[in-house]
């Protein structure tokens, strides 16, 4: 049955930037990819099937026994200094010291980018971002109006030569970047993490042209093989850092965190008061217990012990079922490889006749602000299992050979003509 369509009469009344608001390919596609029959590659879904739900109801137990009251209560803007406290510990394994006063809880890592954009972005402002770059904060920045410059990346990260050449283009033009937003580790969507030379030079960037830098760190715990890379903040606390409890927890608590300097703090604290008020007492509560203890780290180093194996098991089926016209990036963690296909193909067109063999995928498009990255696509490897991505990959390739003859059989008429 199809949905009833409505006459909008209130078209006159909405701000003017709601017209930069746009739908995310992800969530338009999770009833698709939710059905039992499709394999799903679409999402950025963790694993949770395999979560030990008993630690959790022995969280909630404990919190409701010992302060009951006061996890069903409002609590200050900033966050409980329970949870609080849990983050600076976390941040300090990172050898970032700071205080919990340093701290502002959010509704997950989108709550951080949103109130960011509302705090900094002005209608036309322009900021730079990575080429691809994450969804999220695409729909973040456009909801305030931006004027987004992309910055290729490549299997290093951002460019920097090329990142360094447009901030000496703005400043030849009289004009300025708000800020820079990155992914360092594990890129969404592309799987790639920024070199350490790479992150000293954006750092050095940013004080040569006062460019303020936002981090967006949630995967870096999710490391399946070579060293560590120490975030950007650690060398400048002007770096505004953001991270989430959604790939080390749960991402159904909706909990994350901006920690940034305190003029900053201020602005956003208004923000986040304009916005929900407080996140959610109870959920901060029984989050800040589970990580009392040490399990928390053997949960996280099984969910990358399931990643890497998952990600080997599609690396696996790419190679024996992808023809050999087809690329893609290999991610040393995280959730998500990066495909680029022949430039002729446009995965957007090519999604109907992947759900037609049930499998799902999202299209380069939804990563690039203009709208480019027609031939790529992301794949997500943390939620199906490894027959699952076996068979995923085997549906996708025939859908992907079947596009490719096509094209190849329309270009041979076209020449014979």
């Amino acid at each position: 049955m199809s949905p009833e369509l409505h006459f909008d009469k209130w078209i006159e009344l909405y701000a003017d930037r709601t017209s930069s608001m746009k739908a995310s390919e992800i969530r338009d596609l999770f009833v698709v990819a939710s059905r039992p029959d499709i394999i799903s590659f679409a999402g950025g879904m963790p694993e949770t099937r395999s979560f030990p739900m008993e630690k959790v109801v022995a969280a909630a137990k404990n919190v409701m026994e010992a302060d009951g009251s006061a996890a069903l209560q409002y609590v200050g803007s900033e966050g409980t200094s329970e949870l609080r406290d849990v983050i600076v510990r976390l941040m300090a394994q990172d050898n970032i010291n700071v205080r919990p006063e340093d701290i502002i809880v959010t509704d997950g890592g989108q709550q951080a980018l949103d109130l960011l954009a509302k705090i900094f972005i002005s209608s036309g402002d322009k900021i730079l971002v990575e080429a691809p770059t994450y969804v999220g904060a695409i729909q973040a920045f456009n909801s305030y109006r931006a004027d987004m410059i992309s910055i290729p990346l490549d299997e290093n990260g951002i460019q920097v030569d090329l990142l360094e050449r447009k901030l000496k283009e703005l400043k030849a033009e009289g004009q300025r970047a708000k800020f820079l937003y990155v992914v360092p580790d594990f890129h969404n969507p592309a799987g790639v993490t920024l070199s350490q030379d790479r992150r000293e030079r954006i750092l050095t960037l940013s004080k040569e042209h006062n460019l303020l830098v936002l981090e967006d760190n949630p995967y870096s715990r999710l490391r399946f093989e070579g060293e560590h890379i120490k975030p950007l903040r650690v060398h400048d606390p002007s770096v505004v850092y953001i991270s989430t409890f959604s790939k080390i927890f749960s991402p159904g608590v909706r909990l994350g965190w901006i920690n940034a300097p305190r003029p900053i703090l201020e602005k956003l604290n208004l923000g986040k008061q304009a916005a929900d008020l407080c996140s959610s007492a109870f959920a901060q509560k029984i989050v800040a217990e589970y990580f009392k203890g040490d399990f928390w780290h053997k949960h996280v180093n099984h969910l990358t012990r399931v990643y890497r194996k998952r990600r080997d098991a599609m690396v696996a089926a790419m190679e024996e079922f992808f023809p050999e016209e087809v690329t893609w990036s290999l991610p040393h963690g995280g959730l998500f490889l990066w495909a680029q296909l022949p430039e002729y193909i446009d995965t957007a067109e090519m999604l109907a006749e992947a759900i037609s063999e049930k499998v799902a995928y999202i299209t380069g498009r939804a990563f690039f602000p203009d709208r480019s990255g027609k031939n790529c696509m992301r794949l997500n490897f943390s939620y199906p299992n490894e027959e699952e991505i076996h068979e995923g990959i085997k549906r996708l390739s025939r859908v992907i050979k079947d596009q490719m003859a096509l094209y190849q059989s329309f270009t041979k008429k076209m020449h014979l003509e």
